[in-house]
């Protein structure tokens, strides 16, 4: 109790952006169309954590012919969906199908890192990514982990 604000204070910024996003995405998710409009197909679109939240679900609201792959890395786009906070797909709907092929990272230490082939069968592939970092380092190691790399230049379009 003596160290909840110290707790509070440390996890708030992370909250708040997730929190804020899943009330107010419209215009982040307006922000990456207008983004990816301006760019030469094939595009592949690559998000860490929330970014890939924000990907996935701007994918899932509306066709963006243009991008051709999806990856995502560390990402709480599954469990979102899962839960019915994915504020466009509402558990158990399945995914569209004009979302791309979905690359999805995760690192089996990284708690904010979730799976989704079992709840999207065909449509995603899980690839695991071991940082050898506890969490919550796990979660920002992704990047620096050379495999992560290899998996997404073999699938991209």
């Amino acid at each position: 109790m003596r160290r909840r604000r110290a707790l509070t204070e440390a996890v708030h910024p992370a909250a708040g952006d997730i929190m804020r996003y899943l009330s107010r995405g419209a215009a982040v998710r307006a922000g990456l169309r207008d983004l990816v409009a301006g760019l030469q197909p094939p595009v592949a679109l690559v998000g860490h954590s929330l970014g890939g939240v924000i990907a996935l679900d701007t994918l899932v609201s509306a066709p963006l012919p243009a991008v051709r792959l999806l990856v995502t890395a560390g990402s709480q786009g599954p469990f979102l969906y899962e839960s019915g906070s994915l504020p466009s797909l509402e558990h158990p709907a399945p995914l569209p199908p004009h979302v791309p092929d979905w690359l999805n990272l995760y690192d089996p230490r990284d708690l904010l890192g979730h799976v989704g082939a079992g709840l999207f069968p065909g449509r995603v592939t899980d690839v695991p990514v071991d940082s050898r970092q506890p969490f919550p380092a796990a979660h920002s190691a992704y990047w620096s982990h050379p495999a992560v790399y290899r998996h997404i230049v073999e699938r991209l379009p």
